[in-house]
């Protein structure tokens, strides 16, 4: 039997695809340019007679370099954070709507009872996450490199919807979104209809879901706001600036110190540089399919697959969730009805309960309500 290594091998596939994405980031006919410029500025520097003036001025000029360099750091790191967090900001954005696309299904699945109005919910949350990663990424949802083919053999999307949203020129995830609204106004219409729901307790779940259809709007307008404006052209063109004066003069400055090894390491550090600042672009368009862009797909998988849990779950459970199993549903009584309820033996015993002197108006009001409650559909205790 073999030894187990102490660290877990890195699959070759994976090592091969971060390889091909730091060449990508590096390699450029730049690192040529930068290289030849340091040699040719190291080279006639380094022929100079000791006693130039020059030499002896470049030497001098070290600290001006640094001071230099400290501006142009600063300038980097503030261009990285800014990138940075338009990267946080499309993932907290795609965090919210994961958990409201869950959280429609889930409040479908306690409000609406009819099943062909669920299903159509939970299939448009699933709709939702996949047309938004295909806009973000300049696509539509029937391209081929979307997944409007596949919804379609999941069964999650029906091929005359998929043709009717190709048709349409306007965002195809508020198309999801005006769905959801038509599906919610007729799901709650028809409980209050068959009598399932008062007025009060129908309102109440259409705001709370309306609230959650909202937060899916909203957070899908900010991952736009992220892809459409990018970082200033101006801020890019005065850091590129003052990284070429950096560049040259540390190159001129570093020459009669270094001497040969000074084209080697300007140009360490200007890789150094160029992988920084070539994250920084990644990051400040954050739905790509690069390297450090954020998995779009793993994020879709996830609502996918939770949406179906929360159906498979509701399918699944033989008793009311609300009361646990081995317990027998009741009717939505005040806490001083039911505690009455619990120390009666019939309804003649509860109701002579409500001829006693009560300490509170509010427990007489919700006593009167209850009654009047059991005398219109009696509930055996």
């Amino acid at each position: 039997m073999g030894e187990t290594p102490l660290l877990p091998a890195i699959p070759s596939n994976k090592f091969k695809h971060k390889i091909k994405f730091l060449s990508d980031m590096i390699v450029g006919i730049d690192l040529l340019a930068v290289l030849l410029a340091s040699i040719t500025i190291t080279l006639w520097i380094n022929q100079m007679d000791h006693e130039n003036a020059w030499l002896s001025f470049l030497s001098e000029s070290k600290p001006a370099i640094s001071t230099l360099g400290a501006f142009y750091s600063f300038s980097l790191v503030f261009r990285t954070n800014i990138c940075y967090a338009r990267w946080w900001e499309g993932r907290s954005l795609w965090g919210t709507m994961i958990v409201n696309s869950i959280r429609i299904a889930q409040q479908a699945r306690l409000w609406i009872h009819d099943e062909s109005l669920v299903d159509r919910l939970n299939c448009l949350g699933i709709m939702f996450s996949y047309t938004c990663k295909a806009q973000l990424r300049g696509n539509r949802i029937e391209d081929d490199d979307e997944d409007g083919a596949e919804l379609v053999l999941k069964g999650v999307l029906a091929q005359e919807e998929l043709d009717m949203m190709a048709r349409q020129t306007a965002w195809q995830a508020y198309y999801c979104i005006d769905a959801m609204r038509a599906v919610v106004d007729e799901g709650l219409k028809g409980e209050t209809e068959r009598g399932n729901f008062p007025d009060w307790r129908k309102n109440a779940a259409h705001r709370a879901m309306e609230n959650t259809i909202d937060v899916l709007a909203s957070s899908h307008g900010g991952c736009i706001k992220v892809k459409s404006t990018g970082l200033p052209v101006a801020y890019d063109d005065i850091l590129y600036s003052i990284g070429g004066i950096f560049f040259i003069a540390a190159c001129a400055a570093w020459a009669p110190g270094t001497g040969l090894y000074n084209p080697i390491l300007v140009l360490t550090i200007y890789i150094v540089v160029k992988m920084i600042i070539g994250l920084g672009n990644d990051m400040e368009d954050p739905f790509g399919h690069d390297e450090s862009d954020l998995p779009l797909e793993k994020y879709c998988m996830t609502v996918e697959y939770q949406i179906n849990a929360v159906d498979e779950r509701s399918h699944m459970i033989p008793y009311n969730i609300a009361y646990g199993p081995g317990s027998k549903p009741e009717r939505n009584l005040s806490f001083s009805t039911l505690r009455r309820l619990k120390t009666s033996s019939s309804y003649s015993t509860f109701f002579s309960v409500g001829t006693r002197s009560r300490s509170s108006k509010s427990e007489q009001d919700d006593f009167e309500h209850d009654q009047m409650m059991l005398e219109m559909d009696p509930l055996v205790v």
